[in-house]
């Protein structure tokens, strides 16, 4: 048995904290194909990220950010305590030396932000430690601020060449009533590893654009 390392558990918590602030069953073969045939297909385009080697595939309404215009962004949101908590987020993510790619989705407003890291493999017990170290930051902007985070989902998965780890939350805001979902991804693959998340302001699937993803 291999054992954890503190440097990978270390990466584990960092994303997690950076970000935020059940295992699937598997099918044969000939009933996936199926499956996958039944399916309508699957609109968007690959938005290339050069310096990573990694083509995210996304609905074709989305668009890449700089940071100066998802700061400009934020500086229009009327939750001053909104505006404060994400450049918190911003100026430890970049003091960090860590890249961000950051895209909008035009019409609905939605956010997608994707940060690489040093590769690691994880697995269900590291998992869980994600999962209980995004309830521990949740429960510090709780007491903080009063925003409430409702988990949805929270499941790991892997196959022999990448493991994934999702949660999603409803995000409620009480002094302005706004609601949000946030969904939260940890990847591993072809040796890289990266973390994404995705807030929307209703309910999507964004497992078959991960699905998607090619890793060069």
């Amino acid at each position: 048995m291999h054992k954890r390392t503190a440097t990978a558990t270390a990466i584990l918590l960092f994303f997690v904290t950076l970000l935020m602030t059940s295992c699937v069953e598997a099918v044969k073969e000939s009933q996936k194909i199926i499956l996958e045939n039944q399916k309508p297909p699957l609109e968007g385009k690959f938005f290339p990220i050069e310096s990573q080697g990694i083509r995210l595939f996304l609905p074709k309404e989305f668009k890449k950010l700089s940071k100066s215009e998802y700061l400009e962004r934020i500086d229009t949101i009327e939750d001053s305590l909104t505006v404060g908590l994400e450049n918190e987020r911003l100026r430890n993510l970049y003091r960090s030396g860590h890249e961000i790619f950051l895209f909008q989705h035009i019409s609905s407003g939605s956010i997608l932000s994707m940060i690489p890291t040093d590769y690691f493999k994880f697995n269900k017990a590291d998992a869980q430690i994600i999962l209980n170290q995004i309830r521990y930051t949740h429960d510090e902007i709780n007491a903080l601020t009063g925003v409430i985070f409702n988990k949805q989902e929270a499941r790991f998965f892997e196959t022999k060449e990448a493991q994934v780890f999702k949660a999603i939350y409803q995000v409620i805001i009480p002094e302005t009533a706004a609601e949000f979902n946030k969904q939260v991804y940890f990847v591993s693959f072809n040796k890289k590893s990266f973390a994404l998340t995705l807030e929307t302001p209703f309910v999507v699937d964004f497992d078959p654009y991960l699905e998607k993803i090619r890793i060069l």
